[in-house]
């Protein structure tokens, strides 16, 4: 059996090791990789698409490889204000686990920070290492994070720096 990567044998995070554990959903076209504008674009038009056709319609759009939210290695995730996630468009696996157990080798909370950050105003960017659904590797990953009322919808660009 090969080792655990250096990052999961130090503690990186819960939510990481379960990510490991499920597949990833729809077929993402992988010819090149999503950038950052490109993820803060797609969770802005998440977060429209949200406020026009309401949860239920937008959440299922948000899973459906299909729907236009699964461009290259982009997807769509949506937690609330308490850290449960409703939505994850590549790890559907994660869905009712809570992003404020999420840390990284530091022990920061980093999806908590940047939903405290977007929380106070309206967006924000966030870095961490997350498995990438195309590559099949964990990668730098810069998510940005958009308050949509009582939830927050955030898209990431994997191996890349936020704008």
């Amino acid at each position: 059996m090969k080792p655990a990567p250096r990052f999961l044998v130090s503690g990186f995070l819960a939510l990481f090791v379960a990510a490991l554990s499920f597949q990833a959903l729809g077929d993402g076209d992988c010819r090149r990789p999503g950038t950052p504008l490109e993820a803060k674009a797609l969770a802005e038009k998440a977060a429209a698409h949200l406020a026009e056709v309401g949860l239920g319609k937008a959440f299922s759009d948000f899973m459906t490889p299909q729907s236009g939210f699964m461009p290259y290695d982009l997807y769509v995730f949506v937690f609330d204000g308490e850290g449960r996630m409703w939505v994850n468009g590549r790890f559907p696996g994660l869905i009712g686990s809570n992003i404020t157990e999420a840390r990284d080798s530091t022990g920061r909370n980093y999806l908590l920070e940047a939903m405290r950050r977007a929380e106070r105003d309206g967006a924000a960017w966030v870095e961490y290492q997350w498995y990438n659904p195309c590559s099949g590797r964990p990668m730098a990953k810069s998510s940005h994070i958009v308050r949509a009322g009582g939830f927050f919808i955030g898209v990431g660009a994997y191996g890349r720096l936020s704008v």
